[in-house]
């Protein structure tokens, strides 16, 4: 896939650095703003979050990541 870059929150530059952000979390934040683009702030938003920038436990993130798809049950066995 193609490397998602966004933009660091936590730096004190101008124009702030860019930082690579995991597939994971672009996947998860493809599935849950469904009509955003990936400049939308909607979007943005949403990776920042995963990533941490607002408090959030990295660990449990990462565990609302993995949990987020459903389990594939067979209908006929």
């Amino acid at each position: 896939m193609t490397p998602y870059y966004i933009e660091d929150l936590r730096s004190y530059y101008l124009p702030p650095p860019m930082i690579e952000v995991e597939q994971e979390i672009v996947e998860y934040c493809d599935y849950f703003t469904v009509d955003a683009k990936r400049t939308e702030l909607r979007y943005k938003d949403c990776v920042w979050m995963h990533l941490g920038f607002y408090g959030n436990n990295a660990d449990t993130m990462k565990k609302v990541r993995q949990n987020w798809r459903p389990p594939i049950k067979p209908v006929f066995e």
